[in-house]
């Protein structure tokens, strides 16, 4: 199955879909692919859980357990994540209706999402397993400079 073909595709999910619909149109085809053959091929349904955040989303989520109560939930500053430009998602394991966060299959999950070209959050030094990401060759400070100088289309920075 070609990756073009993934893109007509739906998953087993419509959040997932929606999800997917608000990433960067250079990795859409590829999280697709990544979730239709986890399905396929492992037995696993992922669900992305997120995709597109804005840099005021960031902030809000930066601010869990700093200014906001709560647990710190990211150690990623508005500009620092490939959220913020639509080049990663977080996925997990749907079972049974539940989430399966503490998941045994993570190696397996990193495996294929590797195969597709995605970076795995959890072979960083602070493991963020749920994380898949594609640099796409740039470093974020170069994604954040062209953000600011207006180098974009909404919420996308122009890659070319």
């Amino acid at each position: 199955m070609s990756t073009i073909n993934y893109l007509k595709q739906k998953t087993w999910d419509i959040l997932t879909d929606r999800r997917i619909s608000t990433l960067h149109p250079a990795i859409r085809a590829k999280a697709k692919e990544f979730i239709i053959r986890a399905e396929k091929e492992l037995g696993i349904k992922l669900r992305v859980t997120s995709a597109l955040r804005t840099w005021q989303e960031q902030q809000r989520l930066y601010n869990k357990g700093r200014t906001i109560t709560g647990k710190i939930v990211t150690h990623a500053l508005p500009g620092q994540s490939y959220h913020n430009y639509g080049l990663a998602v977080d996925v997990v394991e749907i079972k049974n209706g539940k989430a399966i966060w503490e998941n045994p299959k993570w190696n397996k999950i990193a495996h294929l999402g590797k195969q597709i070209g995605f970076e795995w959050g959890g072979d960083w030094k602070r493991p963020d397993r749920p994380h898949f990401q594609m640099r796409l060759g740039m470093h974020h400070t170069q994604l954040a400079r062209l953000y600011r100088q207006g180098k974009r289309n909404g919420n996308y920075v122009l890659l070319s």
